[in-house]
């Protein structure tokens, strides 16, 4: 008898699993694998988001690129039979070493022969076809139409309110991060544009749009611009003395205050420092060029109650206070006030090369250039509807719902964009009713399926 059991318990041992126990095996293992492919596809996409926003990043530097050499005007969103070569795809080859690749998003890279989707390319669209100026393109973006090719810095731009309260003539925009105030007798031939209020109570004639109220407004910080040219530019010192002579050494600085009342000699172009103060009493300059080329970069205020007349900007981290009378062929960046009670005019050239907008940028640094789209171009607006399906867009290119070109799943529910900026970043598509697509561009929340 011990043996038999010592049998039966030897062959109990050995059995099997039950089909019960082999299902479980089974189910368990194809988790296992569903977690693992899965896992690989969502690695597979983000190196797939990954290259797109190298796409777009390349192309928003072509796009400054392109800007920097044309007058700061960016390159057209589109263009037409008779002007073929019209449009952003063909005026950013020069400037874009790899041009077709990165026209192609990895996740739409296949031609559509038409307007494109969420996984598909627009294009190339038939030579005999109203969009044959376009032939041979095949790409994945499109373009923020709202960039204005024609758009520049602005003559002023301040952090703070912009009082318009003289004579002076401006040739170019005025914008401020705070309110802007016109009270006097001048004349904007550009645009106004202010993070706050507009207050026209003045006799200046606009010969642009007047925008209050915009989100996002951002112009130069000028202690940061100071910082970097101490830091990269090895600026020379200078004293106090009446000569600011810019022969062999570019840039200059002053330790303390800039005051120019009396005689003043300037001898060459640069851009000086001021670590204080600047106060332009009597005549600027008093000896020498009448009209010196020369950039001034001031950690305080700037103070004129005499004559100035500079081919350059000015930036003061302070305030600005006009009670004389300003003749510059340039610019202003202030960080405090902007207050013109004086006379004068401010006709706007390209900035100098530190300052972050002579790449072609504008006042909005944070503006989209370039996104994932249906199409060559769109012109988003606060009120577009989201489109009734997320894979293809707004397939009908309907003008006054541009949004819908953008806003299709490519990438997990978002889509790549990149900025004036040079940067991209992936924007959930809610998202892009947040993005300040032009000045004046009110946000909006939405909610995409």
């Amino acid at each position: 008898m011990p043996s038999l059991c010592k049998n039966k318990n030897r062959s109990e041992s050995r059995r099997g699993f039950t089909l019960s126990e082999l299902l479980v095996v089974l189910v368990v293992v194809a988790v296992l694998v569903g977690l693992v492919l899965s896992g690989l596809s969502r690695a597979r996409e983000l190196g797939r988001i990954a290259a797109c926003l190298s796409n777009l990043r390349q192309l928003a530097l072509a796009a400054n690129t392109y800007a920097a050499h044309d007058n700061r005007a960016f390159p057209s969103d589109y263009g037409s039979s008779s002007s073929p070569n019209g449009y952003w795809c063909k005026e950013l080859q020069p400037y874009d070493t790899d041009m077709a690749a990165n026209l192609l998003c990895p996740d739409a890279y296949t031609p559509a022969s038409a307007v494109g989707s969420a996984t598909q390319a627009w294009g190339p669209m038939p030579s005999s076809s109203a969009y044959g100026w376009t032939s041979p393109t095949v790409a994945s973006y499109g373009m923020n139409s709202h960039l204005d090719p024609g758009s520049g810095v602005s003559a002023v731009a301040a952090f703070g309110t912009a009082g318009l309260n003289g004579k002076t003539v401006y040739n170019g925009s005025v914008t401020s991060a705070s309110n802007v105030v016109d009270g006097g007798f001048g004349q904007v031939s550009g645009n106004i544009t202010a993070g706050g209020s507009v207050t026209l109570d003045g006799n200046t004639p606009i010969g642009g749009t007047v925008t209050p109220y915009v989100p996002g407004m951002q112009p130069p910080n000028v202690t940061t611009l100071y910082n970097q040219i101490v830091a990269n530019d090895n600026p020379y010192p200078v004293s106090s003395g009446r000569t600011i002579n810019f022969t062999g050494h570019p840039y200059l600085i002053l330790n303390g205050n800039f005051d120019t009342s009396g005689q003043l000699t300037i001898i060459g172009s640069g851009t000086l420092l001021v670590s204080g103060n600047v106060r332009f009493d009597g005549q600027f300059p008093s000896v020498g060029d009448p009209t010196p080329s020369m950039n001034i970069v001031a950690l305080g205020s700037v103070t004129i109650t005499g004559q100035m007349s500079l081919n350059g900007y000015i930036y003061a981290a302070g305030d600005y206070n006009n009670n004389g009378n300003h003749s510059i062929n340039g610019g202003l960046v202030i960080g405090g006030i902007y207050n013109d009670q004086g006379k004068g005019y401010i006709n706007t050239v390209p900035p100098p090369a530190f300052d972050p907008r002579a790449g072609g940028m504008n006042f909005y640094s944070t503006e989209p250039i370039f996104a994932d789209c249906i199409w060559m171009d769109g012109a988003p607006q606060s009120t577009d509807a989201v489109p009734q399906n997320v894979a293809t867009g707004d397939q009908t290119l309907n003008s006054n719902d541009q949004m819908g070109r953008f806003c299709i799943d490519r990438h997990l529910g978002a889509v790549n964009v990149s900025f004036t900026d040079g940067s991209a970043s992936t924007v959930p598509l809610a998202g892009l009713w947040q993005l300040n697509w032009y000045p004046g561009f009110h946000p909006t929340t939405v909610t995409v399926p």
